[in-house]
């Protein structure tokens, strides 16, 4: 006969919350068998269970948003990075060189598998690039040099962001020896966060409706 440790009602609560926050897709699941008429059936009483559903409902749905509409913005910037990164840079001749769906592409992942094997990039270096969600590569309209665009991408822009594109676009230019014009692009950012960015040599890139056809 198998034998189970009963768990008390808050710990248990608890831990299906953070499995919930996990793993999204069992929250449905999870409700379909809260409804059940066996369970409904039992001594705990409807009105516990539905204040128990309303409670995951709460810690669930906003990280529900949250996956929503990021990948939304990933959807949306896949398909306008190019164009957002033109409309806001003097820049011309855009090519996407890395994205988070295939990841690096043509001659940029050529050339840095080829740096990586020579021992010219850390794994460090190596992981920062590849953990950046686009990387563009460019040509100044003022001159026509070559150029690096590392852009970050977030919901909301924070200062963390803002280091990560900073970061990534020192490292491709100790590495490739071409220049690089770090940006950020999400749907919002606050002044102070934007003042940062500025301060940083980062370029905010908006990401809203009105800023794609």
């Amino acid at each position: 006969m198998v034998t189970t440790t009963q768990i008390a009602p808050a710990l248990l609560v608890k831990r299906i919350t953070a499995e919930l926050q996990a793993n999204p897709d069992a929250h449905r699941l999870l409700l379909r068998v809260l409804l059940t008429n066996e369970f409904q059936g039992r001594p705990a009483g409807l009105d516990s269970i539905a204040q128990d559903i309303a409670e995951l409902n709460a810690a669930v749905k906003p990280r529900k948003i949250n996956s929503f509409r990021a990948a939304s913005l990933e959807r949306r910037l896949d398909r306008h990075i190019r164009l957002l990164v033109e409309r806001s840079l003097p820049l011309r001749n855009l090519s996407i060189a890395q994205n988070p769906v295939q990841g690096r592409q043509g001659e940029f992942a050529d050339l840095l598998e080829a740096i990586c094997n020579c021992g010219l990039t850390s794994n460090e270096q190596d992981a920062h690039i590849e953990g950046t969600e686009f990387i563009i590569h460019a040509w100044r309209s003022s001159d026509g040099a070559p150029v690096w665009v590392p852009v970050v991408t977030a919901i909301k822009i924070n200062a963390q962001d803002i280091q990560r594109a900073r970061e990534c676009a020192d490292i491709l230019v100790a590495v490739l020896r071409i220049p690089a014009i770090p940006v950020v692009a999400g749907y919002r950012i606050d002044l102070p966060d934007l003042d940062r960015a500025i301060a940083a040599g980062v370029r905010y890139v908006p990401a809203d409706e009105d800023s794609v056809p």
